[in-house]
């Protein structure tokens, strides 16, 4: 009965407003009174951990065109950058198409973003993040396992870089806005894939809205294939688009993501149908972590550890239900209604007593305010060390050459590349097409920048001459 009257004190705007059915759909009365753990509860005065956002039904179909869907939003970031992006992210009929879970295509949404994020803070950044744990790479879906970030693009794996708003400060600008306008706390994630790379389909676990910034794809939405049977039928798109940089795609969560074969033009060389890489943002706006039962277990376990509670009601909390505190509950008829169900009603009263629709609000928004301050703090910490240390690697206009003492041969089209170093020590290294013409303009001895090498993949070649810097086949100058 305290948490249906919870439930309600929840819900100050009248259910037929706006604001009122984003609040309904927040608060699922399942929520568990004491989702957190009484039996592991520690000393009291600890903080407790994060919480983001909810997710989205995949219940309604939207067509492949659905004009009136998209904000208003063609140059939204030509002033204003995430006071734009937040502008335009509560316009129109955004709200209802997200609380449905209906995809919207917003084509030309940041015209001016995939300028911001350059090729060599990209580089920089993916091997800042591999150095604290936030750059990860798959490839087929599964962790790809190498020695470097390098490696494993250049084995066709997608790398990915979680808290990408710590290294540029254009997102963390676009996740502040949307945060405070709309979404309480935003995070974003930077993926970037190597040509022709495409993953399997997954599944997104949170609303997400995604902006291409390199590249072009086409993408379908549909409901999870997953699970269903094998004689039910598939699923039909909600969605199908073709994503250019500065689009965008608001992907509510529970929907399958399908990346659809490029369609060339008639008479295209086979040659050049390897494509080029994709690269794309994904603003978290709301995780399951911001769902009402989270939240209020969430509340109710820091209620635990600071809240006033009686020294009997304390030492309960702390106590665990074994088979024998279980077995000790029967009564003689059999019934467990014995000391233990007793003293459950008396503790959890006196715990109900404190727990409150305002104060499970403040508790959110000091959650929210402590996360928004953490992600400040540590995207001002990035910017100190790239100030002070300078690029963590090699960048496009860095110059490097073989070696002192190393002799190259390579020819463009070639799978080998062959150096030397004095009379006995070579290394016959395998290669790939595509890296044979920068190789080959290396082979002359002469110092080059980077940027002006050979290479259809930028950041191929970014990683080759990285990786020959590591073998010692190349060096600075």
């Amino acid at each position: 009965s305290s948490l249906d009257c919870l439930c309600t004190d929840l819900h100050p705007s009248p259910l037929g407003t706006l604001e009122g059915k984003r609040a309904r759909r927040r608060v699922p009365l399942a929520a568990a009174m004491l989702r957190g753990c009484c039996a592991t509860r520690r000393g009291r005065g600890a903080v407790a951990s994060p919480l983001m956002t909810a997710g989205g039904s995949a219940d309604v179909l939207v067509p492949a065109a659905d004009p009136c869907g998209a904000p208003s939003v063609a140059s939204v970031f030509s002033a204003g950058l995430g006071e734009a992006v937040a502008e335009a992210a509560v316009k129109g009929s955004f709200w209802e198409k997200l609380d449905a879970g209906r995809p919207v295509h917003i084509p030309d949404m940041a015209p001016r973003l995939p300028e911001m994020i350059d090729l060599d803070g990209l580089a920089d950044a993916f091997a800042r993040g591999g150095e604290m744990g936030a750059t990860s790479a798959y490839k087929r879906g599964e962790p790809c396992m190498r020695d470097s970030i390098y490696l494993a693009y250049l084995d066709q794996a997608t790398l990915s870089l979680s808290g990408s708003e710590r290294f540029f400060p254009a997102l963390l600008e676009v996740c502040e806005a949307l945060g405070q306008k709309s979404f309480d706390y935003v995070t974003s994630r930077l993926v970037l894939e190597p040509p022709s790379s495409g993953g399997p389909p997954f599944v997104t676990e949170s609303d997400i809205l995604a902006v291409q910034l390199q590249g072009e794809r086409m993408l379908s939405l549909c409901r999870p294939r997953q699970n269903l049977p094998m004689t039910a039928p598939r699923p039909q798109p909600l969605l199908a688009a073709t994503l250019r940089p500065g689009d965008a795609l608001l992907i509510p969560s529970g929907l399958e993501c399908r990346v659809l074969p490029s369609q060339l033009p008639e008479g295209t060389p086979a040659g050049n149908a390897d494509g080029e890489l994709q690269l794309y943002v994904l603003f978290c706006l709301r995780s399951n972590e911001q769902n009402m039962d989270v939240c209020l277990g969430k509340y109710l376990t820091d209620l635990l550890r600071e809240a006033p509670l009686s020294d009997d009601t304390d030492a309960f909390m702390r106590s665990a239900v074994t088979q024998r505190t279980h077995s000790a509950n029967i009564d003689a008829a059999g019934r467990t209604e014995g000391p233990l169900s007793q003293r459950l009603s008396r503790c959890a009263a006196e715990l109900a007593s404190y727990v409150s629709a305002a104060g499970l609000r403040e508790h959110y928004s000091m959650r929210m305010e402590k996360l928004r301050e953490e992600q400040r703090e540590g995207a001002a910490k990035m910017a100190a060390a790239v100030s002070s240390s300078g690029p963590c690697g090699l960048i496009g206009p860095s110059r490097v050459r073989v070696a002192e003492g190393v002799t190259c041969r390579c020819r463009a089209g070639d799978s080998i590349a062959y150096f030397k170093r004095g009379v006995s020590e070579t290394l016959n290294l395998p290669i790939a097409e595509t890296a044979s013409y920068l190789i080959a303009d290396l082979s002359d001895g002469a110092p080059h920048a980077v940027a002006s090498l050979r290479c259809a993949d930028p950041f191929e070649r970014l990683c080759v001459c990285q990786i020959l810097v590591f073998k010692g086949c190349l060096e600075a100058c």
